[in-house]
């Protein structure tokens, strides 16, 4: 049976109930031993659901208490039982092996032979025995009533399953066995659009925090993350950016370097590279196909994020990349990416209260969970910035004897910040430049610096002239990214209130005394007030869009907030309206700042005809 939980053992209990009252209540008795009735659908469809284990339960608790409960003429007639849960178990079976594109037809090709081995062959074999009528007199008798409730009894499955089979299997944040979608994913992967309608599918969606499940979806592929050496970045700002500066000088010294982020700003395939290249679309297909079975194959299936993962991780191991720069989705300890083993470093950025529901109300909570990335015997980089958050890293290096190195932020000095360039000094280094320009980078690259130091210790070869060069030719879209001018256009991944007050802090310093025009939107679990109240004292007037994503906060309802706050505000039907709209307002001689959401900026850069 697919993995039990609470959940599908009352979806169960319901099923069962629903075919008792189907089988005592709501049929027509032809003759004593000819009936209409569509008591089997349950069955079938538990087994379809749950498997042919669970079927066969379904269909034998429904009988055996609906015979206690309401009984009829005669005693408890076990053959008859048998015929309803060999209905569940040949359903379980046949949605594995059953294949085709229509839907229709494969739910047809389910529960005919089903009913054929339950309904008619077995069950007028027992009504023989408990009548005395010959059993070819039987199946003469029954054929037509029976093959109309197979009909009937198709036509409801495939609709219920296609309206309920995603829902009731997503309760519980498992997998949905529908057997329409089933079909779909049976399909060879064989291009780009293949592996991503796989990779989104319904299958796969929700956010189970957790490792059983990548740990044994790389076991099963053979364990490739043994075969790499990584730097494992977790934070809740400032990931992306110091990824990006470690990857780009590794590259630069000679090493092949994968970097796994999440998510995209443009295109699925950023999200996996080496050296700075996206992974083809060719090779995400085979890839995409070689996970597959291994991910069907287990009985608790995995996430998106985790599926990704391994891809990506195999990815890395087919191409034998020296090192991988390895973001964390979420957290830390729970965090799909944390089954490797002790990386060459772990790095913790700046820390900050987002994803509270999942992680924790306080900072304490929200560190224990980025200290989860600590492992035995490992070396540990943290940013330095809140002493409740470092005493629970200092703790967690002293439990898991890891060696903690801090980043000492003093040792930047003579900032200077233009739309161009970030220019600013580093013992020993003297001037250095940052392509990434928004005034925070300073910070992380220090922690980028600091790493590349720590690296250096430990045997890989990185030079100065690296360094410097990996700093200045750094690109990494949507953090203080200008992208336009007349007026100048800004975007940038702020997403929390910490996030967006380094991003007013930017603003200020090259826009200082000047009212911004905000695009906005934003994720309606987010700490939204705390955000507005940080871009408030600097805002002219705010445009709101829905980010693409589930989670998104309408822009109507933004709005909405903004002008209960005493805010101007207009609500836009699209990105690229609200973009064009953003413009309008700014004028020629404003600044128009896009922030809020990482999954909004793509359509922004679309809209705006960056690639």
């Amino acid at each position: 049976m697919k993995h039990i939980t609470p959940k599908r053992l009352s979806l169960m209990a319901m099923l069962i109930a629903l075919q008792i009252v189907l089988s005592k209540f709501l049929m027509l008795q032809l003759t004593g031993s000819i009936r209409l009735s569509i008591d089997s659908v349950p069955i079938l469809l538990s087994g379809i659901w749950f498997g042919p284990l669970a079927g066969g339960i379904v269909g034998l608790l429904s009988d055996l208490l609906g015979t206690l409960l309401f009984p009829t003429a005669g005693m408890y007639y076990p053959p008859l039982t048998a015929a309803f849960v060999l209905i569940g178990v040949c359903a379980g079976f046949l949605v594995k092996i059953v294949k085709s594109k229509n839907g229709l037809l494969r739910v047809a090709l389910i529960v005919i032979p089903a009913e054929i081995i339950g309904s008619y062959l077995t069950k007028s074999a027992a009504l023989s025995g408990l009548t005395q009528l010959p059993f070819s007199a039987l199946l003469v008798a029954r054929a037509l009533p029976v093959g109309s409730n197979m009909i009937v009894n198709t036509l409801i499955v495939y609709v219920l399953d296609r309206l309920l089979a995603s829902k009731v299997m997503g309760l519980d944040a498992a997998t949905s066995a529908s057997i329409v979608e089933e079909s779909e994913q049976a399909q060879q992967i064989q291009s780009y659009s293949d592996a991503l309608d796989y990779i989104h599918h319904v299958t796969w969606r929700g956010s189970r925090l957790g490792l059983e499940r990548t740990r044994e979806l790389l076991d099963r592929m053979g364990n490739p993350q043994q075969r790499l050496k990584f730097i494992h970045v977790a934070g809740t700002n400032g990931k992306g950016s110091t990824c990006a500066m470690l990857a780009n000088t590794l590259k630069l010294a000679g090493y092949k370097t994968g970097l796994y982020i999440s998510p995209f700003i443009t295109r699925f395939n950023e999200r996996m590279q080496i050296n700075g290249v996206f992974i083809g679309d060719e090779e995400l297909a085979q890839i995409t196909e070689f996970v597959r079975p291994h991910a069907e194959a287990m009985a608790d299936h995995p996430t998106e994020f985790e599926l990704i993962t391994a891809i990506a991780v195999e990815y890395f191991a087919r191409n034998h990349a020296d090192i991988v720069v390895f973001e964390v989705g979420m957290g830390g300890a729970l965090d799909s990416t944390n089954v490797i083993d002790t990386p060459e470093l772990a790095i913790i950025t700046n820390i900050g209260l987002d994803h509270t529901r999942e992680l924790g109300p306080t900072i304490s909570d929200i560190a224990r969970a980025k200290a989860g990335i600590i492992k035995p015997g490992g070396d540990v980089l943290i940013y330095d910035q809140n002493p409740e958050a470092d005493a629970v890293f200092q703790a967690a290096c002293r439990e898991h004897g890891a060696k903690l190195y801090v980043t000492d932020h003093s040792r930047i000095s003579d900032v200077s910040a233009m739309l161009t360039d970030l220019s600013f000094a580093c013992a020993p280094y003297g001037q250095l430049h940052c392509s990434l320009v928004g005034s925070y980078q300073t910070k992380n690259a220090a922690v980028a610096i600091t790493a590349l130091e720590i690296l250096r210790s430990k045997g890989w070869q990185i030079s100065d002239q690296n360094l410097k060069d990996g700093l200045a030719s750094v690109h990494w879209p949507a953090r203080f990214e200008v992208l336009g001018h007349d007026p100048v256009f800004v975007a940038d991944g702020g997403h929390n209130p910490q996030g967006v007050s380094a991003v007013v802090e930017s603003l200020r310093l090259h826009f200082p005394e000047r009212k911004i025009t905000f695009l906005i939107g934003v994720m309606a679990d987010k700490d939204v007030l705390h955000m507005i109240d940080q871009i408030g004292p600097i805002a002219s007037e705010f445009v709101t869009v829905t980010p693409n994503n589930t989670r998104a906060m309408r822009a109507t309802e933004l709005a909405n907030l903004l002008r209960q706050l005493g805010y101007t505000a207009t609500a836009s039907e699209s990105v690229e309206s609200g973009v064009q709209l953003a413009i309008s307002r700014a004028g020629k001689s404003g600044i128009v700042c896009a922030l809020g959401s990482l999954y909004m900026l793509g359509d922004v850069r679309s809209a705006l005809g960056v690639n």
